[in-house]
């Protein structure tokens, strides 16, 4: 794959405005670490390191960077007897770099007092830091050289927090970094440009790009050139020095396709879990690794890390239709978002407002598989009654003008109405008022799963709640199998999940999930479904689910 050439320099690029915080920076613990290296195959015993080149894209204080160095070091001492310090194969050996100039001096430091106990001389210490770390934007470089080794922890950063001019360059260079993706999106794709033949990448990231939307243009590059060697999924342990909810995964890729992936999900980062994953001189792959011959072959999510569930949802996507294709006119949506909950969301009745413009509003935590508990919140709608999207003429409606108009500098700071501004009064979503008169299912967004309720008609939903309506189904039976643990596995492995196991039932979520098509469910499984939708007895819905699927 050809390097890409820049035709500037990163500096120009960040106009000046080079950040003096750190960017995205989140530090990994050391045992973390270790693993990542022995994943990558960075050892000594697997031959003399400083012969094999390594690429540091983001090294921050240096934390990362000395456990690589304390290897090198090892490695000169196991295959030379000793270090020559004076050789210059150990100027080639690593490369590291950071945006922040001030991580840059301090890892430079750092770097040279490691050295210097190793037994480096101080000036010969000083210049292999200034050579190994360099003071340049990873992403906007012109790398000249192939690396054997592209490791490390890369920033968490929105790209949409970064200044215009620096997003563009770099959506313009790295197609994969779409959507709302992170910055390590990039890091990713330019990581794997530059991996040598037998080259291998291995980074601790957020793990949202395996699942989500954003990451499907990586996933994609992933399966067409590359070929995942580990896939460790960290999402409920903490493996950082400080607490982030970065929801993490160790992800180590190669060039080496056809081979297969190991992979697993862990609960534990302590050092007795972590050695369990350890590649062994007498075992290369532990027995705690899963072992997949393929990997998700044309970038879909990674769903599973075991092969029970992956086997599932093989059969589940061979056998069983999409949810919105599973019967006639089944749609799935999200509530209302307002912009301004506060102006837009109120408990009771106003009665400065007339009664037509307020509409009763389910939300999240009035859900419940037994019945939907209305609290009394009610949106105040802008919406004309025509339902064709066009806003009410407050001239008509003087309590809701008045009521409007007292907000109306809250409400004119939103981007909404700035966009418009004679629309300076309408929510973010449009209201469809035939949604609240429609029975419908109502499930919260983040939930410990199996929430699913039941609504005859009565309310619109709030935007923490997404909505199924249909015409195929009987709403009772699809509200069953939504909560049954076929269907829960399925978002487990679908969605990206939040501290404490929560997961999220988004419309992306839901309209992966796979379901038997309503007209293939026998009547009499169909009739006791309906019944145990709003019931607790957990067990017997799940086995009427397994029926129902065919399991």
């Amino acid at each position: 794959m050809e390097l890409l050439l820049f035709e500037t320099s990163w500096m120009d690029v960040w106009e000046g405005r080079e950040p003096t915080e750190p960017v995205g920076a989140v530090f990994t613990k050391p045992e973390v670490t270790s693993l990542i290296l022995d994943l990558a195959g960075y050892t000594p015993e697997n031959g003399r390191l400083a012969e094999r080149r390594l690429l540091e894209p983001s090294c921050g204080d240096g934390a990362f960077l000395a456990a690589i160095i304390h290897r090198l070091i090892a490695s000169e001492r196991l295959h030379c007897t000793q270090v020559n310090w004076a050789d210059a194969i150990l100027a080639r050996a690593l490369t590291a770099c950071d945006l922040n100039n001030g991580f840059v001096s301090l890892a430079r430091q750092q770097v040279a007092v490691l050295l210097e106990k190793e037994g480096c001389p101080p000036l010969r210490a000083r210049a292999l830091g200034e050579q190994w770390i360099r003071h340049t934007d990873f992403l906007l470089t012109s790398w000249q050289e192939n690396f054997d080794f592209v490791v490390g922890n890369p920033p968490y950063v929105r790209i949409e927090d970064l200044p215009p001019k620096v997003l563009s360059r770099y959506r313009e260079l790295y197609p994969t970094c779409a959507d709302r993706a992170d910055l390590y999106v990039a890091f990713f794709e330019n990581g794997l440009r530059l991996l040598s033949p037998s080259g291998c990448l291995a980074f601790i990231c957020a793990n949202r790009f395996a699942k989500n939307l954003y990451g499907r243009g990586l996933r994609q590059l992933i399966a067409q050139d590359f070929h995942v060697r580990y896939y460790l999924n960290l999402e409920h342990t903490q493996p950082f020095v400080t607490d982030v909810s970065a929801y993490p995964c160790i992800t180590v890729i190669d060039r080496q396709r056809g081979e297969p992936t190991h992979a697993a999900t862990l609960d534990q980062v302590d050092k007795t879990t972590l050695d369990d994953f350890r590649p062994v001189k007498t075992k290369r792959v532990s027995s705690k690794l899963a072992v997949f011959p393929s990997w998700y072959e044309n970038g879909e999510a990674w769903t599973a890390t075991e092969k029970t569930g992956f086997d599932l949802l093989a059969a589940l996507a061979l056998n069983c239709s999409l949810l919105e294709d599973s019967a006639a006119d089944t749609k799935v949506g999200i509530g209302v978002a307002t912009g301004l909950d506060r102006v837009f969301v109120r408990q009771g009745l106003d009665p400065t407002i007339e009664p037509e413009c307020q509409l009763p509003l389910v939300m999240a935590a009035d859900i419940a598989p037994e019945s939907v508990s209305w609290s009394g919140y009610y949106l105040i709608n802008p919406y004309d009654s025509a339902d064709d999207g066009r806003l009410r003429d407050l001239s008509a409606f003087p309590g809701l003008k008045a009521y409007f108009e007292k907000h109306r500098e809250a409400l004119m700071q939103r981007h909404v109405a700035k966009k418009r501004n004679e629309n300076w009064y309408r929510t973010i979503d449009r209201v469809t008022l035939s949604l609240a008169g429609k029975a419908k299912l109502v499930i919260p967004d983040i939930q410990s799963g199996g929430v699913v309720g039941f609504d005859a008609g009565k309310y619109y939903p709030h935007h923490n709640v997404y909505w199924v309506t249909s015409q195929g189904w009987d709403l009772r039976v699809l509200q069953a199998l939504l909560r049954s643990t076929i269907v829960l596995a399925q978002i487990r492995a679908i969605s990206v999940q939040m501290r404490g196991g929560s997961v999220r039932y988004q419309a992306q979520v839901l309209r992966q999930l796979r379901l038997p098509a309503a007209a293939t469910i026998p009547a009499d499984i169909a009739r006791q479904l309906a019944i145990a939708a709003s019931q607790s007895d957990q067990a017997t819905l799940d086995k009427l689910a397994s029926a129902a699927y065919g399991l």
